[in-house]
């Protein structure tokens, strides 16, 4: 050691300890620098999750309480105070960085073996996320959340402000479209005999939908192309009137070209009679019968009604409909029921032979509108103003099946014939029809639904193939109008008839073809009618073609039906006159009344009786039946 260093140096061990501090300072920096620097491996900040991040600072906090909580050291007057070595000056730039990014720079040179503190993970913004290819957790879509609710549950589709998807509700609260909850509960009440709501098994009824009127209503706004569809049908209403007019004066044009063309015959023989001299009845008459028009009525035979036999059915009155089978030779009466321990109405047969009343067979608990009849099938069917139509079987009399009606009553009945024998037809009081298939009660085969008129549906009648229509259909009289229904590939087109109403019956012969109209007075015809006739095509469209018109009584208070009786070549119309209160009969080839009756009572139905004994007429009044023995004879 030198003689400076000796100086008070040597003497003096703390000033000896601080000179080789400040000596080893430097290469102590340059050492730690190396170890920090480049040999301890860098830690993954990717690795690093926020929880190691805070498990740390949490480690850091209380190491530092730790330091805080220890007591500090005494002071001695053996040892100097030794000065920290991060107050001291230093000349290095790499210490400066040290000391700032390390603020514990004390202790990590003290203590080597010290782990250093781990890098926390440096968090990154949405957009360096997004550049560097990290996911980014979208929020949840409210979409699904949005549209349950805003959509039937049945199909799915959005509810509608307007028309048949428009939104409703049942009694339970659930909401639905009215065409989808409607056509569930038919479904519903078909599979499993009750109808319930589709989500919670509540029992429901048509009567328990409910339209609803929403503030804020997410629905497809259809009420431009509802009205539209509403024009459209309208239109074509117009135009399938105006070819119906049309055919109509088409087919009067044709009558009147007829007429003309036989006044034109009778005034060129007429002419000739004249110029030949003759001019007396009997030339006339000579000439007519070469001619041969009025021989062939002459050589018609007259006809007359006799009183045979009048019987009470029953005692109690209520007595409508009256039908003939001649498969069956069987007469069946409709009539109120006597027996206390079984009210309503019922059916009575009658012996057509010896015209003696029967069994009663009860039906229903309202008054019988209409009866049919289907010889194939053995099928007797029975309306009565109820929301049902029930068959019976007439070998054994008992009950075969029920058919629904969809809650509408049932005003009128028939069973259809040949290739359609399993055809049922049911008219209700809204003027539509259900088609059913007797071999499966529980299904409506087709609906036909009223659209410009609502009146009831009093008589149905089917239609056979024949030559004009080769598929056959059905005909359906309501109060006001009458329907003709042509089948064509399996489903029926409606087509308005050219015969004016009010009607009171229809009665349709299979076998003359032929179609008679019983109609009321109204201030258009101030007295009642009977009016017979074909039906016709003209342009593919079907038309009534009159043949004659006989006009009855100016007051109808009365439903009355009238019927007609085919003899020989000719044919009658026999019907009550509810003013004079007679029974009158027409032959329509003469086009004269030819006979009428006085009758004390109101006589509901007349039907003819066709048995091998002679031909009849049963009149039906409220509660007897009078038989009608028609005789013929030749001038």
């Amino acid at each position: 050691m030198s003689d400076s260093d000796s100086d008070g140096i040597g003497n003096d061990p703390p000033r000896l300890m601080l000179h080789l501090v400040d000596h080893l300072r430097d290469p102590v920096m340059e050492v730690l620098n190396y170890i920090f620097d480049d040999q301890m491996p860098e830690e993954d900040t990717e690795s690093v999750s926020d929880a190691d991040v805070e498990a740390v600072e949490s480690v850091d906090d209380e190491s530092n309480a730790e330091a805080e909580e220890q007591p500090a050291p005494v002071e001695t007057d053996d040892e100097p105070e030794e000065v920290p070595i991060a107050e001291r000056p230093t000349t290095s730039h790499r210490a400066q960085q040290l000391q700032q990014q390390h603020q514990p720079l004390t202790e990590e040179v003290v203590n080597l073996s010290t782990p250093s503190p781990p890098k926390k993970r440096k968090r990154l913004s949405p957009a360096a996320s997004h550049e560097t290819g990290t996911p980014v957790a979208k929020a949840p879509s409210n979409d699904d959340d949005e549209d349950d609710g805003m959509t039937c549950p049945i199909c799915l589709e959005s509810w509608e402000m307007s028309g048949d998807h428009r939104l409703v509700s049942l009694k339970c609260g659930h909401l639905f479209g009215e065409s989808c909850i409607r056509r569930w509960l038919t479904e519903s009440q078909r599979q499993s005999a009750v109808k319930v709501c589709p989500q919670c098994k509540t029992k429901a009824a048509n009567r328990d939908i409910r339209c609803l009127y929403a503030k804020r209503l997410r629905a497809i706004d259809r009420t431009e192309e509802h009205g539209m569809r509403r024009d459209l049908e309208a239109e074509r209403r117009r135009s399938q009137s105006l070819t119906t007019e049309l055919a109509t004066v088409k087919m009067a044009l044709s009558m009147t070209a007829n007429k003309l063309n036989a006044l034109q015959l009778d005034y060129d023989r007429l002419r000739q009679v004249v110029r030949s001299g003759g001019g007396g009845r009997g030339a006339f008459a000579d000439d007519i019968d070469s001619g041969g028009s009025l021989k062939q009525l002459n050589q018609l035979a007259s006809h007359r009604l006799y009183m045979e036999k009048n019987f009470e059915i029953t005692r109690e009155p209520g007595c409508r409909v009256l039908l003939y089978s001649a498969a069956h030779s069987t007469l069946i009466a409709s009539q109120k029921s006597a027996q206390n321990l079984f009210p309503g109405y019922g059916v009575r047969f009658i012996d057509p032979p010896s015209f003696k009343p029967l069994h009663f067979l009860h039906t229903s608990a309202q008054l019988v509108r209409d009866i049919g009849f289907s010889e194939s099938q053995h099928l007797l069917t029975v309306a009565s103003r109820e929301a049902r139509l029930k068959t019976f079987d007439i070998r054994t009399r008992l009950c075969s099946s029920v058919f629904s009606a969809n809650d509408k009553q049932v005003w009128s009945c028939a069973l259809d014939r040949n290739e359609r024998e399993h055809f049922l037809y049911a008219g209700d009081l809204r003027g539509g029809v259900c088609v059913f298939d007797v071999r499966f009660p529980e299904n409506i085969l087709s609906e036909f639904q009223a659209d410009d008129n609502f009146s009831p549906v009093i008589n149905i009648a089917s239609v056979p193939a024949g030559k004009v229509f080769s598929n056959g259909g059905f005909l359906v009289c309501q109060l006001s109008v009458v329907k003709f229904y042509e089948y064509a590939n399996d489903t029926a087109v409606a087509t308005r008839l050219n015969v004016d109403g009010p009607f009171l019956s229809m009665h349709y012969d299979a076998v003359q073809d032929t179609v008679l109209f019983s109609s009321r007075s109204n201030a258009q015809y101030p007295q009642s009618r009977f009016i017979l006739g074909q039906l016709d095509k003209i342009d593919g469209v079907p038309v009534f073609k009159v043949k004659t018109t006989i006009f009855g009584s100016p007051a109808t208070p009365f439903m009355t039906r009238p019927t007609q009786l085919g003899v020989e070549d000719n044919t009658l119309v026999v019907g009550y006159l509810q003013d004079n209160k007679q029974l009158m009969m027409y032959d329509v080839r003469r086009e004269e009344r030819i006979q009428t009756m006085p009758v004390n009572e109101v006589i509901y139905d007349i039907c003819p009786v066709n048995t091998s004994t002679g031909t009849y007429l049963a009149a039906l009044t409220d509660n007897k039946c009078r038989i009608y023995k028609v005789n013929s004879s030749r001038n």
